[in-house]
Protein backbone atom coordinates (compact mmCIF):
# COMPACT_ATOMS: atom_id res chain seq x y z
CA UNK A 1 0.00 0.00 0.00
CA UNK A 2 2.96 2.63 0.78
CA UNK A 3 4.94 1.44 -2.24
CA UNK A 4 2.39 1.80 -4.45
CA UNK A 5 2.00 5.17 -3.01
CA UNK A 6 5.17 6.11 -3.83
CA UNK A 7 5.60 4.20 -7.18
CA UNK A 8 1.92 6.30 -8.24
CA UNK A 9 1.47 8.74 -6.02
CA UNK A 10 -2.08 11.03 -6.11
CA UNK A 11 -0.59 13.91 -7.99
CA UNK A 12 2.79 15.88 -9.26
CA UNK A 13 3.68 19.09 -8.36
CA UNK A 14 5.54 20.71 -11.61
CA UNK A 15 7.69 24.01 -11.08
CA UNK A 16 8.74 26.00 -14.10
CA UNK A 17 12.52 26.55 -13.59
CA UNK A 18 14.62 29.54 -15.05
CA UNK A 19 15.20 29.24 -18.64
CA UNK A 20 18.92 28.82 -19.53
CA UNK A 21 19.98 31.95 -19.87
CA UNK A 22 23.10 29.85 -22.02
CA UNK A 23 20.47 28.78 -24.27
CA UNK A 24 17.94 31.79 -25.10
CA UNK A 25 16.75 30.07 -28.27
CA UNK A 26 16.99 26.67 -27.28
CA UNK A 27 13.68 24.51 -27.98
CA UNK A 28 14.56 22.04 -25.20
CA UNK A 29 15.99 22.64 -22.04
CA UNK A 30 16.09 21.14 -18.14
CA UNK A 31 13.72 24.10 -17.09
CA UNK A 32 10.71 21.54 -14.55
CA UNK A 33 10.87 20.26 -11.92
CA UNK A 34 8.69 17.44 -10.66
CA UNK A 35 8.29 16.27 -6.80
CA UNK A 36 5.30 14.44 -5.27
CA UNK A 37 3.86 15.96 -2.35
CA UNK A 38 2.09 12.95 -0.69
CA UNK A 39 5.44 11.34 -0.77
CA UNK A 40 7.30 14.12 1.81
CA UNK A 41 7.82 14.49 5.33
CA UNK A 42 6.36 17.82 5.75
CA UNK A 43 7.06 18.33 9.13
CA UNK A 44 11.04 18.21 7.75
CA UNK A 45 10.71 20.44 5.20
CA UNK A 46 11.52 24.37 5.90
CA UNK A 47 8.71 26.17 6.93
CA UNK A 48 8.10 28.19 3.84
CA UNK A 49 7.95 24.64 1.66
CA UNK A 50 5.02 23.40 4.07
CA UNK A 51 3.44 26.13 2.96
CA UNK A 52 3.42 25.59 -0.45
CA UNK A 53 2.62 22.00 0.12
CA UNK A 54 -0.57 23.05 2.43
CA UNK A 55 -1.85 25.38 -0.04
CA UNK A 56 -1.32 22.83 -3.25
CA UNK A 57 -2.93 20.34 -0.90
CA UNK A 58 -6.07 22.35 -0.45
CA UNK A 59 -5.92 23.30 -4.11
CA UNK A 60 -5.79 19.32 -5.03
CA UNK A 61 -8.63 18.91 -2.71
CA UNK A 62 -10.69 21.12 -4.60
CA UNK A 63 -9.62 19.34 -8.15
CA UNK A 64 -8.98 15.83 -7.52
CA UNK A 65 -8.84 14.57 -11.21
CA UNK A 66 -5.85 17.08 -11.80
CA UNK A 67 -2.52 15.05 -11.32
CA UNK A 68 -0.07 16.89 -12.31
CA UNK A 69 -0.46 20.44 -11.05
CA UNK A 70 2.11 23.56 -12.37
CA UNK A 71 2.54 26.36 -9.47
CA UNK A 72 0.92 28.94 -11.73
CA UNK A 73 -1.97 26.32 -11.73
CA UNK A 74 -2.44 27.01 -7.70
CA UNK A 75 -1.72 30.81 -8.59
CA UNK A 76 -4.07 31.29 -10.99
CA UNK A 77 -6.74 29.62 -8.85
CA UNK A 78 -6.16 31.75 -6.02
CA UNK A 79 -6.26 35.06 -8.21
CA UNK A 80 -9.50 33.64 -9.31
CA UNK A 81 -11.07 33.58 -5.57
CA UNK A 82 -9.49 36.52 -4.88
CA UNK A 83 -6.83 36.03 -3.49
CA UNK A 84 -2.81 35.19 -3.37
CA UNK A 85 0.04 33.40 -1.81
CA UNK A 86 0.45 36.68 0.42
CA UNK A 87 -3.07 36.97 1.21
CA UNK A 88 -2.43 33.16 2.82
CA UNK A 89 0.30 34.06 5.04
CA UNK A 90 2.59 32.35 2.52
CA UNK A 91 4.89 35.41 1.49
CA UNK A 92 8.39 32.60 1.02
CA UNK A 93 6.64 31.00 -1.58
CA UNK A 94 9.41 32.23 -4.62
CA UNK A 95 12.30 30.99 -1.99
CA UNK A 96 9.92 27.83 -1.64
CA UNK A 97 10.54 27.21 -5.35
CA UNK A 98 13.65 28.76 -5.54
CA UNK A 99 14.64 25.54 -2.52
CA UNK A 100 12.53 23.19 -3.77
CA UNK A 101 15.11 21.32 -5.86
CA UNK A 102 17.53 21.40 -3.74
CA UNK A 103 15.99 19.48 -0.99
CA UNK A 104 16.84 16.12 -0.04
CA UNK A 105 13.38 14.93 -1.53
CA UNK A 106 11.90 12.52 -4.14
CA UNK A 107 12.21 14.81 -7.60
CA UNK A 108 12.82 14.91 -11.25
CA UNK A 109 14.59 17.26 -13.17
CA UNK A 110 12.59 17.15 -16.83
CA UNK A 111 13.92 19.12 -20.10
CA UNK A 112 11.09 20.60 -21.56
CA UNK A 113 10.03 22.57 -24.97
CA UNK A 114 10.25 26.08 -24.71
CA UNK A 115 6.49 26.27 -25.51
CA UNK A 116 5.71 23.97 -22.44
CA UNK A 117 7.37 25.97 -20.33
CA UNK A 118 5.43 29.55 -21.84
CA UNK A 119 2.41 27.51 -20.47
CA UNK A 120 4.46 26.35 -17.00
CA UNK A 121 5.29 30.00 -16.04
CA UNK A 122 1.73 31.87 -16.92
CA UNK A 123 -1.36 31.94 -15.09
CA UNK A 124 -3.37 33.85 -17.79
CA UNK A 125 -6.09 32.83 -19.01
CA UNK A 126 -5.15 34.52 -22.47
CA UNK A 127 -1.12 34.21 -23.35
CA UNK A 128 -0.24 36.25 -26.17
CA UNK A 129 3.54 35.25 -27.38
CA UNK A 130 5.47 38.03 -29.40
CA UNK A 131 8.33 37.22 -31.57
CA UNK A 132 11.29 38.94 -32.72
CA UNK A 133 10.26 39.17 -36.25
CA UNK A 134 7.02 40.96 -34.86
CA UNK A 135 4.16 38.08 -35.59
CA UNK A 136 2.39 36.87 -32.04
CA UNK A 137 -0.03 34.34 -31.11
CA UNK A 138 -2.35 33.00 -28.54
CA UNK A 139 -1.53 30.21 -25.94
CA UNK A 140 -4.77 28.48 -25.68
CA UNK A 141 -6.08 26.53 -22.85
CA UNK A 142 -6.88 23.48 -25.03
CA UNK A 143 -3.06 23.26 -25.97
CA UNK A 144 -2.03 24.16 -21.97
CA UNK A 145 -4.66 21.10 -21.32
CA UNK A 146 -3.10 18.72 -23.95
CA UNK A 147 0.48 20.14 -22.13
CA UNK A 148 -0.73 18.93 -18.61
CA UNK A 149 -1.97 15.26 -20.48
CA UNK A 150 1.45 14.69 -22.13
CA UNK A 151 3.19 15.55 -18.40
CA UNK A 152 0.93 13.09 -17.13
CA UNK A 153 1.31 10.62 -19.14
CA UNK A 154 5.20 11.12 -19.10
CA UNK A 155 5.00 11.09 -15.42
CA UNK A 156 2.87 7.79 -15.20
CA UNK A 157 6.03 6.10 -17.15
CA UNK A 158 9.01 7.68 -16.14
CA UNK A 159 8.21 7.87 -12.07
CA UNK A 160 7.46 4.31 -10.96
CA UNK A 161 10.96 2.95 -12.41
CA UNK A 162 12.61 6.01 -10.79
CA UNK A 163 11.08 5.12 -7.27
CA UNK A 164 12.09 1.40 -7.96
CA UNK A 165 15.36 2.88 -8.92
CA UNK A 166 15.61 4.76 -5.54
CA UNK A 167 14.77 1.18 -3.83
CA UNK A 168 16.99 -1.00 -5.50
CA UNK A 169 19.89 1.70 -4.64
CA UNK A 170 19.04 1.27 -0.89
CA UNK A 171 18.47 5.98 -1.11
CA UNK A 172 14.79 5.15 -0.52
CA UNK A 173 13.46 2.27 2.40
CA UNK A 174 10.33 2.27 2.72
CA UNK A 175 8.44 0.76 5.82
Amino acid sequence: MVRNRFTHPPYWLMTALPWPERQPDATMAEAAFVCAPECMNWRRLPEHVEDVMQVTHLYVREHPSERVVWFTDITRWLGERGSSWDDLGVPGWEDALRDLPELRILGIFMTVSRRAHFHMINTAQQFELFYADGTSEFLTEQERRAVHEHFERKLDDIWPPYIQQMLDSGRLTIS
